[in-house]
C-alpha cells in the first residue's frame, strides 16, 4: 500500500494511518515531514503495490500538491486502485475533480477509506499465502537478486527490522534503565530503537508497554493557555501537571483496553474490577484519545488568567488536575500494576509540533516540562508509602537533537534524565547495519569478510569501498541503507553478479538527491527558501571561503548571514576548517561550540584572512559540486 500523507498533522491523517495499520497490509509512506521521495522511488514501488491513497490538504504548497497529482496520474495509468482524498477547503484542479473524494468530517473520511480498502483487503489475503512461497522461491535464485536490504525508513519495515536490528550499547542500557532520553538527528535510529524496545519488552507477558505518540497540532491549546499566564513559575507548575495528567490517563486508558480485551475465562482481580469501574465512571476524562483528553484539560483551564494571584492560579490547577484525577489515578494504577515486572512508557513524535509557526520559547517550555516531570513520575511510582504501593515504572523519550539543543537554549537548567546520543561517528557500526541485513537474507551462511568479498567490489574511485562510503554519506543508518539499497538495485538491473563500482556511482547521485531533501524538514522553517539557497551552490568548488559563501547566500535570502551559516553547519551541509586542509562537521563527538572555536583559532593563528568551509560530499553529485584541489605549500 502506498500512502502519500498530507503536509499537516490532522485528526483525519491520524484516522487514515490507524485504519491502514489495522489492515496489516505492508505500507510505504511518503511523508513530507520526512522529505519528499524522488520519482525513481515511485517507479520502483508503484508496480508492485495493491493500492495508492493520496491525501490532499488546502494548506499545502502548490509544488506538494503537484507532486501528488503526478503520482496520482502514474498510479491511474498503471491501473492501480487509487483513492484521492481532500478536505472540503481543498480546491482540486479540473483533471481529477471528478474522482477526488471530499470529506467534511473525520468520520466521513474514515468511511471513505474503509469502503475503498475493503476489496483490496480481499486481494491481499489471497496473495499473502502466494507471497510466502514466492519469497522462498526467490531465495533459491540468484544470490544477489535475493538480498534483502530493507527499507531506510524504520516505520516501513517494522517486522523484518526485528531480525536484523543492530543492538548498540545505548539500546542495551535503555532496556534496563528507569529514565532515558534518546537524542539524535533524523535518520539516526530513534524510531527503530522504539520499535525494537517495544517488541523486546512485549515478549515478557509480565511487562506492560505504553507507547505515547502525540501529534503536533494537539499542543496548540496548551500554548494558548500558557500565553495568558504571566507568572513564569506557575507556567512550569501547570506544564508539569498537564504532563502528569496526560501520562497517567494514557497508562490508565491503555491498560483498561488490555483488560477489556482479555478472554472471558480470564478472571479479573478485585483491584482490576475496581479500576475498570473507576475508568468507566470517568470515561470522558480517561477513556478517550489523546486529543480529546487534552481538549478537556484546556476547557477546564481556560478560566485561568493573568490577573489572578499565584496562589489562585496554583489552586485552580490543583483543583482541576491533582485533586480530581492525578491523585486517584496513582492509587488505582499502583493497585493493578504493582505485580507487573515492568511498566515501560515510550514517548515519541514530540518533534511533530516543531513547525514554522511554532512559538519556540513556549514550545521549549512545554517539552522541557516533560523532561523535568519524567524524573518525578518514575520516582513517585518507585516509592512505596503507607498510601501507595510501588510500581517498577520506566519512561523513555525520543527527541530530535536539533530540537533538544534549542530546548536547552531556552531552558538551560540541567535535567535529571540520562541522555543517550544516537551517534554513528564510528563507521564500523554503520557497516554492521548492512552486514546484519545481508546475513539475515542469506540465512547467516557467510562470514562478514566473505560477505563483502562475495557481494561487493573492493574499490571505488581508487579508495576502498568502506573508505568511499564513509567519506560520502552523512553518518546515519538511514543514509547507509539508502546508498547500498540503491546500488543493489542498480546491480540487479544491470545483471551483475556483485555490486560493482559503476553501480555505486549511479547510486551516489540518487543518494545525493535524497540527502539534500532530507535536510529540508530538519530546517523547520528557520531558513526561508532553503531549497533555492542550496541550488545557488550548484557547480561550486567543494571548498569555499567566507566571502564566496556569503555571496551564495545573499543571492536568495535577506536573512542574517551569520544565522544562516550557523544553521547550515548544524545541518552538516557545510563544515569548518580547523587545521590546514582539515574540515570538521558538527557531530555528537563534541559540542558545536568547540568546533566553532577551533575554526576561529585556526584563522587567527594561520596566514589566512578568512574562514574556509567545505560542502559535505553527500551533496556533491546532485549539485554538481567539484572537488577542490588542496593548495600545495
Amino acid at each position: 500500500m502506498i500512502f502519500l500523507k498530507c503536509e499537516f498533522s490532522t485528526n483525519a491523517t491520524n484516522a487514515i494511518n490507524s485504519i491502514l495499520n489495522k489492515s496489516q497490509i505492508p505500507k510505504k509512506v511518503d511523508d513530507p515531514y520526512e522529505g519528499f521521495q524522488p520519482l525513481s522511488w515511485y517507479m520502483n514501488v508503484l508496480p508492485n503495490s495493491l493500492g495508492v491513497l493520496i491525501h490532499f490538504d488546502h494548506r499545502e504548497e502548490n509544488i506538494t500538491s503537484s507532486r501528488k497529482s503526478l503520482v496520482a496520474g502514474i498510479s491511474k495509468g498503471l491501473g492501480l486502485s487509487t483513492l484521492l482524498l481532500g478536505n472540503r477547503q481543498f480546491n482540486s484542479p479540473m483533471d481529477y475533480h471528478d474522482i477526488l473524494k471530499v470529506y467534511n468530517t473525520n468520520s466521513q473520511c474514515e468511511n471513505m477509506v474503509k469502503e475503498w480498502l475493503e476489496p483490496i483487503l480481499e486481494v491481499f489475503k489471497n496473495l499473502e499465502q502466494e507471497h510466502r512461497g514466492y519469497k522462498a522461491e526467490q531465495k533459491a535464485l540468484d544470490k544477489l537478486s535475493t538480498l534483502i536490504m530493507g527499507d531506510y525508513v524504520a516505520e516501513n519495515e517494522s517486522q523484518d527490522l526485528m531480525e536484523y536490528f543492530l543492538e548498540t550499547a545505548e539500546y542495551k542500557e535503555a532496556l534496563s534503565s528507569q529514565q532515558v532520553l534518546f537524542v539524535g538527528r533524523k535518520g539516526t535510529g530513534k524510531t527503530a530503537n522504539l520499535i525494537k524496545l517495544k517488541n523486546d519488552l512485549s515478549m515478557d507477558r509480565r511487562n506492560v508497554i505504553i507507547p505515547i505518540q502525540p501529534q503536533g497540532h494537539e499542543f496548540e491549546g496548551v500554548l494558548s493557555v500558557l500565553n495568558r499566564l504571566i507568572n513564569k513559575s506557575e507556567q512550569g507548575h501547570l506544564i508539569e501537571s498537564i504532563w502528569k495528567y496526560l501520562i497517567y490517563t494514557e497508562i490508565a486508558r491503555q491498560y483498561f483496553e488490555y483488560l477489556e480485551n482479555q478472554p472471558l475465562h480470564r478472571q479479573k482481580s478485585e483491584e482490576e474490577n475496581i479500576f475498570i469501574a473507576f475508568v468507566k465512571q470517568n470515561e470522558r476524562l480517561i477513556n478517550a484519545d489523546f486529543t480529546l483528553r487534552l481538549e478537556n484539560i484546556m476547557h477546564n483551564l481556560n478560566t485561568l488568567n493573568q490577573d489572578e494571584t499565584m496562589e489562585q492560579q496554583r489552586l485552580k490547577v490543583s483543583e482541576f488536575l491533582h485533586d480530581t484525577m492525578i491523585k486517584h489515578l496513582r492509587d488505582h494504577l499502583g493497585n493493578v500494576l504493582h505485580k507487573k515486572e515492568k511498566v515501560s512508557i515510550l514517548i515519541d513524535n514530540l518533534d511533530k509540533s516543531w513547525n514554522d509557526n511554532a512559538d519556540l520559547e513556549r514550545l521549549s517550555d512545554l517539552l522541557f516540562g516533560l523532561l523535568n516531570v519524567v524524573h518525578k513520575i518514575t520516582e513517585e511510582f518507585q516509592r512505596k508509602t503507607y498510601k501507595h504501593v510501588n510500581v517498577n515504572l520506566s519512561l523513555i523519550i525520543f527527541l530530535r537533537s536539533d530540537i533538544f539543543s534549542r530546548i536547552m537554549s531556552y531552558a538551560p537548567e540541567s535535567d535529571k534524565i540520562p541522555i543517550k546520543h544516537l551517534s554513528w561517528s564510528d563507521s564500523r557500526l554503520l557497516f554492521r547495519v548492512i552486514e546484519n541485513r545481508i546475513e539475515y537474507s542469506s540465512n547467516g551462511v557467510v562470514s562478514p569478510t566473505a560477505l563483502w568479498d562475495n557481494f561487493f567490489c573492493k574499490e571505488i574511485k581508487g579508495m576502498s569501498l568502506k573508505e568511499y562510503v564513509g567519506n560520502l554519506i552523512l553518518p546515519r543508518p538511514r543514509d547507509v541503507i539508502f546508498l547500498f539499497r540503491s546500488a543493489l538495485h542498480e546491480a540487479v538491473n544491470r545483471g551483475h553478479s556483485k555490486v560493482e563500482e559503476e553501480d555505486f556511482l549511479a547510486a551516489e547521485y540518487l543518494y545525493s538527491e535524497y540527502a539534500l531533501r532530507s535536510l529540508l524538514p530538519e530546517n523547520g522553517g528557520r531558513i526561508k527558501g532553503l531549497e533555492s539557497i542550496f541550488y545557488e551552490f550548484a557547480g561550486e568548488q567543494s571548498i569555499i571561503n567566507r566571502n564566496e559563501l556569503e555571496a551564495c547566500l545573499k543571492k536568495n535570502s535577506s536573512q542574517n548571514v551569520n544565522e544562516i551559516i550557523n544553521i547550515l553547519c548544524e545541518l552538516t551541509f557545510i563544515g569548518q576548517e580547523i587545521q590546514e586542509e582539515k574540515f570538521e562537521f558538527y557531530s555528537e563527538k563534541r559540542p558545536p561550540q568547540i568546533t566553532d572555536k577551533l575554526a576561529q583559532r585556526f584563522v587567527e593563528r594561520s596566514s589566512k584572512r578568512q574562514k574556509r568551509y567545505k560542502i559535505h560530499a553527500a551533496f556533491h553529485a546532485y549539485l554538481g559540486i567539484e572537488e577542490s584541489i588542496p593548495v600545495q605549500r
